[in-house]
């Protein structure tokens, strides 16, 4: 993202600036060549040139998703300009430090630590730009669901810009970049609207954003290879979402060639998981797990995004289903379980904060914004003791540690192996004489494999009778059925299919181990958690709290 140095250039000479608008374009153009010239410019005698340089190698290694390092360095300057800023009165350094927290707040939206990012927004807040401050919000507002807020946010940031007039030694190219960066976020942001909403006139608010973005780059002949392949990325995206798969894949295709993509690992990404996406619904599923491995590839360096990841997971469960390789579409789909409650942390953490804001707004308190900070600290320090003391609650010493830690591992064992679901009985697998007729059975297990499926075990309506009219048969016969061909009655099954669930959840998802009792309890269809803390004991001989104590350890 090109920055203003309207503020700056005070403190600076005019070659000064020309070499900082320099890199600004070498970060695009040859990354190498600015962290060289970056370099040099660390070992100025001008201290805010000096400093400029390092924010400069610190978006180098942004650009390369070394996050790490690129925090490292951000926070570091961020902590002498705000030392520099309460010793002087001069603007270079706030308007310094105003740039670093938004490549920072940038850092965490792409890891999607938006709690972190917005931490980092309030503490900082003094020196960030009011257009800044309302684009990091709507941002933010954006990622946790209110979309029509956030994009008004977005709108009126570009519109009331600062950039709106070139800084000096700016040039328009870079400037018109700039501008370029925030129509392709407002397009994207109508994207996710549509997803929500379905109103098609959000995918051509897109459409619009998009192609004017473009414009401004085709317009100086600036990246043209590399502008041309986002827009046809984008233009896919929206035929994804109309459901012209065959429209979207042309169009992935056409951007992938010859466009030196490959350079941006993080466009690469991008065009992966559109390419898994339409070749999945194209039933090309080799295709389609391919390309889904290779987005797991590069996100291993990247660690961008959970939510794209999650559909990436979503892909390889739903392919490897479709070409019956359970074991493959059990692990996928396990790990979308357990992302997803990853993902949901992240957004409660940060949805407080951002309503926080609007009261910030409302009120035009400086002051809010500081006791918010501390409240917030609070409140997660408030959640770890909450969490410290359950666990506490739930380990017990028992007397026989040593039969009930086999009994764990065993649950685990099996677990590893296959999910803990009642197996289907045929008649090849046990000769037993039924009074039911063959058709009967074989109807009753195939409606009921649908209801497992389906989960309806999970409800707390989930009775013999309700079964029975969901099969389209009575009560009597039902029951003779669990009697005489699955050997357990209906209570039974369906209490192992109950704590089933609830022992692959508890595997899965650290968070959910956190739930209390009564919460399992409704989980699992069950009204009180007495009752669910009997039937597990039943089905594991275990307790529900040594379980998960033993799960913690």
């Amino acid at each position: 993202m090109t920055l203003s140095y309207a503020t700056i250039a005070q403190e600076l000479s005019r070659k000064d600036i020309i070499q900082i608008r320099e890199v600004q374009a070498l970060l695009i153009s040859n990354p190498e060549k600015a962290l060289a010239a970056a370099t040099r410019m660390t070992t100025s005698q001008n201290e805010i040139f000096r400093l400029c340089g390092k924010y400069y190698i610190a978006n180098y290694h942004y650009n390369r998703s070394d996050y790490k390092t690129a925090k490292q360095i951000l926070i570091e300057l961020l902590d002498t300009l705000e030392s520099k800023s309460r010793l002087t009165s001069n603007k270079s350094y706030v308007d310094l430090k105003g740039m670093c927290l938004n490549k920072l707040f940038y850092l965490h939206k792409n890891l999607g630590e938006y709690s972190q990012a917005l931490y980092f927004l309030d503490k900082y807040n003094d020196g960030n730009p009011t257009d800044r401050f309302e684009e990091q919000y709507g941002i933010a507002r954006i990622a946790l669901g209110d979309y029509a807020e956030g994009i008004a946010m977005l709108k009126h940031a570009a519109a009331t810009s600062p950039h709106l007039r070139l800084g000096e030694g700016e040039s328009k190219t870079m400037n018109d970049k700039l501008f370029a960066d925030k129509y392709n976020m407002i397009g994207e942001a109508y994207q996710k609207y549509y997803l929500q909403s379905k109103k098609p006139i959000l995918l051509d608010s897109a459409d619009y954003y998009f192609n004017k973005a473009a414009r401004l780059m085709l317009d100086h002949d600036f990246e043209t290879a590399y502008t041309t392949a986002l827009l046809y990325m984008r233009q896919a995206g929206n035929a994804e979402m109309r459901g012209q798969y065959r429209k979207a894949l042309a169009l992935y295709r056409k951007g992938k060639h010859g466009n030196n993509i490959e350079q941006n690992i993080r466009t690469v990404q991008q065009f992966d998981l559109g390419m898994a996406n339409c070749f999945y619904h194209l039933k090309q599923y080799d295709s389609a797990i391919t390309y889904s491995h290779r987005y797991i590839k590069n996100y291993a360096i990247t660690r961008i995004s959970k939510e794209n990841l999650l559909v990436i997971y979503n892909i390889l469960s739903k392919s490897y289903n479709a070409k019956k390789d359970n074991k493959e579409a059990y692990r996928y789909a396990r790990k979308s379980l357990m992302l997803i409650d990853s993902i949901d942390v992240i957004k409660n953490k940060s949805l407080g904060f951002v309503h926080n804001y609007d009261l910030k707004k409302i009120t035009a308190e400086s002051e809010e914004i500081i006791n918010q900070k501390t409240y917030f600290k609070l409140g997660l320090f408030g959640v770890l003791f909450i969490l410290t003391i359950t666990a506490l609650g739930f380990y017990y010493y028992y007397r026989e540690q040593k039969s009930k830690q086999r009994r764990f591992l065993e649950i685990i064992r099996k677990l590893k192996e296959k999910p803990l679901l009642p197996d289907d009985i045929t008649n090849d697998e046990k000769e037993v004489k039924y009074t039911l007729d063959d058709d009967f059975i074989t109807k009753t297990a195939m409606g009921l494999r649908k209801l497992e499926e389906k989960e309806a075990f999970l409800k707390p309506n989930f009775r013999l009778d309700f079964v029975a009219k969901k099969l389209n048969t009575n009560t009597t016969y039902l029951s003779q059925y669990f009697n005489q061909v699955m050997d357990k009655t209906f209570s039974e099954y369906t209490q192992e299919l109950r704590i089933g669930h609830v022992l692959q959840k508890l595997d899965e998802s650290p968070v959910f181990r956190n739930y209390t009792m009564q919460a399992i309890a409704e989980e699992v269809g069950y009204k009180d958690a007495a009752t669910f803390v009997r039937v597990f004991k039943k089905q594991t001989g275990l307790s529900p709290s040594y379980y998960i104590e033993q799960l913690r350890k």
